[in-house]
């Protein structure tokens, strides 16, 4: 397991600092909470879990090379020291609700919400307690992603069955406060825009190659279409942490980015990455400088996205890395967490022994 440079700047990740151990099966979803302290982590095994994962887990029988020392890049170049990361700091398994493998998870900004897609249901979980809170069931497909408003107020959950529907938190109706319908195909992702603590605007990726942003407000919906006749499903969309900028994964290999608010066109990134059979996940790292894209062959490819350059590679699982996360605060742009299908996900960081201490 390894990094792959070129000329990386100290900002980015190059040395795997610890492993989310625990999960049987291959990891689905990563996300970060808000604070940057905490990281959940869904999997097929039908359980969420929560980490910290820069702190080790003093009870891990996992030891680090050297005594305690960071673990180089050119030790890591073999894939059997696997065993020799250390485990991240477990903190709770969350399983009640989840009759089916977890395929998406996010987290609310105070850390006290959370929301998972098991089959058809979206489940809403008290954190602290572990109580299943709510179950909100009316997809007719599979979910394949979800988003929390900040607050927890409102929900998102996008589906194989081509809908986006939103959920009232506040309340726990299971009449959706709306269907949003426009796409013909399966919805890949889906992302909460909001101003302050307002909601604004939904921004869903289909399957049909269309990026569709709803102004909540407006009652409008603006279609950016990737495909332009040809048949290109998007993966994912992500966008910058002050939402100018979206990146879009598609299944041919090819990340665009895009001016939000426009739809023009800025780049494209490709050639690092393999594509073409799973839905891959992209994210912006934390100070909006790179883009961190998986990949079916195990390694992660980090783009400079205003070049289109790959500025690193980080290398050793074993297959497609199909979800990552990157660290939300900008001094900490370098921490980004990988999950496989070879049901592996690694915490690397640019090697700073604070990531890796008991703290």
């Amino acid at each position: 397991m390894k990094a792959t440079a070129r000329a990386v700047p100290n900002t980015l990740p190059s040395t795997p600092t610890a492993q989310l151990f625990g999960h049987e099966g291959p990891v689905r979803s990563l996300k970060f909470s808000s604070c940057g302290k905490y990281c959940i982590s869904g999997g097929h095994d039908r359980t969420v879990r929560l980490w910290n994962p820069t702190r080790i887990d003093p009870a891990s029988q996992s030891q680090q090379i050297g005594g305690g020392d960071m673990i180089s890049d050119t030790v890591f170049s073999n894939e059997k020291i696997l065993d020799k990361i250390p485990h991240a700091l477990p903190i709770q398994v969350y399983d009640d609700g989840h009759t089916h493998p977890i395929s998406a998870i996010d987290i609310d900004n105070t850390s006290t919400k959370l929301i998972s897609a098991s089959e058809k249901t979206l489940v809403i979980t008290d954190v602290i307690s572990r109580k299943l809170k709510r179950r909100f069931q009316g997809h007719t497909g599979r979910i394949n992603t979800v988003a929390c408003s900040s607050g927890g107020d409102v929900y998102a959950s996008g589906s194989y069955d081509g809908t986006v529907r939103l959920w009232d938190g506040r309340s726990g109706s299971q009449t959706p406060i709306q269907i949003l319908s426009d796409a013909t195909d399966s919805i890949s992702s889906v992302k909460i825009l909001q101003e302050e603590s307002a909601v604004v605007e939904i921004l869903s990726a289909s399957i049909d190659g269309c990026v569709r942003t709803y102004d909540i407000r407006r009652g409008m919906v603006n279609c950016d279409n990737f495909g332009n006749g040809k048949d290109i499903a998007l993966t994912c969309v992500s966008n910058t942490s002050d939402k100018s900028l979206c990146a879009v994964s598609c299944l041919n290999g090819a990340v665009h980015i895009t001016e939000r608010s426009t739809g023009a066109l800025l780049n494209t990134c490709f050639g690092g990455h393999t594509a073409g059979r799973y839905s891959l996940e992209c994210s912006f790292t934390s100070n909006d400088k790179h883009i961190v894209q998986g990949s079916e062959n195990g390694t992660t490819i980090i783009y400079d996205y205003v070049t289109g350059d790959i500025v690193q590679s980080l290398e050793g699982q074993r297959r497609a890395t199909c979800t990552v996360a990157c660290h939300p605060h900008l001094n900490d742009s370098s921490v980004v967490i990988t999950g496989s299908y070879d049901g592996t996900a690694i915490v690397w960081s640019n090697g700073n022994p604070k990531y890796s201490s008991f703290q």
